[in-house]
């Protein structure tokens, strides 16, 4: 698939049975179930965006020539999110095109407010590197198209009024509170730690990985995981309420 066909090629429906279609089969045991996963490669970006951000408000800007040496995606990201008039990435903050600049094969478009940053290949631009500006660089198991979609999608689960959080939630209750959720396929970050999934079901997106030591070295703590789900209204997560071992951190509007 050539990169300028992704972001308007990719298919997300958001009922089980549709979801079910096309993505795919792992046979590896889960939460003590056979999971279907769904393939991020086939979710609908844009209709992704509608459904959480509410219909786009905003003409298309288009980039001007002097970016045509930006990768496909990338161009294409800045003109869709260009839709919605405010920000669709807050947690982290991605470069304008005039702030990217190629140095020593690479060139900079995201980095969060510590000092983790993400950058293209400039010879391979479908390769995404993560790092430090002025340390290492791995490379990232997503491709650039890939990294968009879990971009986007992990930004809207925290760019909603309506979420739950937990830091400790045994392994005992995933499986309930992820029961109407699929995982999607995503090859993985190394941030904010390795290891954090990402799932979606019917208005929901759950962001899950290890539960962290609260002293140094900040190793995972067994048995345990971090959990953040944000919905795009209320009554979504009123099945989580009623899980009272649980101590949820709840946002202000639900």
């Amino acid at each position: 698939m050539r990169q300028g066909q992704v972001l308007r090629t990719l298919r997300f429906c958001f009922s089980y049975p549709q979801a079910a279609r096309g993505v795919v089969i792992f046979g590896t045991r889960t939460l003590g179930t056979i999971l279907l996963m769904i393939d991020p490669m086939q979710i609908d970006l844009p209709a992704f965006l509608r459904n959480w951000h509410g219909p786009s408000d905003a003409p298309v800007t288009p980039l001007a020539s002097s970016y045509s040496w930006l990768p496909a995606p990338l161009r294409e990201w800045y003109e869709l999110s260009s839709r919605w008039s405010t920000p669709l990435i807050t947690l982290k903050e991605m470069f304008t095109p005039d702030q990217i600049q190629p140095e020593r094969g690479r060139a900079i478009f995201m980095q969060d407010y510590g000092d983790q940053a993400w950058a293209f290949e400039v010879n391979e631009p479908s390769v995404v590197l993560e790092g430090q500006p002025d340390g290492s660089w791995k490379r990232s198991a997503e491709s650039l198209p890939e990294f968009l979609v879990h971009n986007a999608i992990h930004e809207s689960a925290y760019n909603t009024p309506f979420w739950r959080a937990c830091n400790d939630v045994p392994d005992s209750r995933l499986p309930e509170i992820l029961a109407t959720l699929q995982e999607v396929s995503f090859g993985g970050w190394l941030w904010p730690r390795p290891g954090h999934k990402i799932f979606l079901g019917e208005g929901l997106i759950a962001n899950v990985g290890p539960a962290m030591e609260d002293r140094a070295p900040w190793g995972n703590v067994p048995g345990y995981w971090e959990v953040q789900i944000g919905a795009i209204d209320a009554i979504r997560l009123d099945y989580l309420d009623g899980m009272h071992d649980i101590r949820w951190m709840r946002s202000i509007s639900a």
